[in-house]
């Protein structure tokens, strides 16, 4: 049976992020100078409501980038891709 690991809240840059690994995804990305939004708004997909943890803002068109501490399901795979 897979233990469940409890994401833990942090800030950085006085915005509170869902995990340890968010703050440090918003970390890389603020030192590598790439302007990023935490968690812009939901949005349906064929799959289903999707959540970004980060948009890419620069990016020539819409570009999401999804933290995991796992390899993403299915379902959360159908997600990203739609």
């Amino acid at each position: 049976m897979k233990q469940r690991i409890e994401a833990i809240p942090t800030s950085f840059n006085g915005i509170t992020y869902r995990s340890r690994a968010e703050a440090k995804w918003a970390w890389f990305f603020d030192k590598c100078r790439i302007h990023v939004q935490y968690e812009p708004e939901g949005f349906k997909t064929e799959a289903g409501w999707y959540l970004p943890d980060f948009q890419l803002m620069e990016a020539p068109r819409p570009t999401y980038f999804e933290v995991k501490p796992h390899r993403p399901t299915k379902r959360e795979y159908d997600l990203m891709q739609a």
